[in-house]
């Protein structure tokens, strides 16, 4: 019997496809995950930036900023600033794509231990390679509360 991993008073930061996902696919595994958040579960986080990336993808949802701040504001108690420049230049040479250094950046300065993605080509298979950083997907994550 696997043994459930306590990760309730860890800081869990949700990447932008999780979140858009949750939004667009109630009965989905992503908004399983934030309904988590939600209930107090677990301690869920998103940063500006990664707020910013919401809002800028909503429109593919035909979700309105109004729909996004409510939604975000209901879930995550706090959104994080954005991670300091030279933070995400120093994660820059961690990731495959330049664009989601922010991301590992937000972790670092933020003692977050989890990162929960959809990103299988940039951020999933970082698995095991960033000291500290459980990246999960939101079923695993799923699978290690149940």
């Amino acid at each position: 019997m696997k043994k459930k991993q306590k990760i309730s008073k860890r800081r869990v930061l949700f990447n932008a496809s999780v979140v858009l996902s949750g939004i667009n696919s109630p009965g989905g595994g992503s908004a399983k995950v934030l309904s988590f958040v939600e209930k107090g579960l677990i301690e869920g986080v998103i940063s500006e930036v990664i707020l910013d990336e919401v809002l800028r993808h909503s429109k593919k949802f035909d979700l309105s900023k109004n729909d996004i701040f409510n939604y975000t504001n209901n879930v995550f108690r706090k959104v994080l600033a954005a991670p300091s420049d030279s933070c995400v230049m120093k994660c820059s040479k961690d990731v495959m794509d330049e664009g989601d250094a922010h991301i590992l950046a937000t972790c670092l300065e933020n003692d977050i231990s989890y990162l929960v993605t959809l990103d299988k080509k940039h951020l999933l298979v970082l698995r095991g390679k960033i000291k500290g950083l459980t990246i999960l997907t939101p079923g695993e994550l799923i699978e290690m509360l149940s």
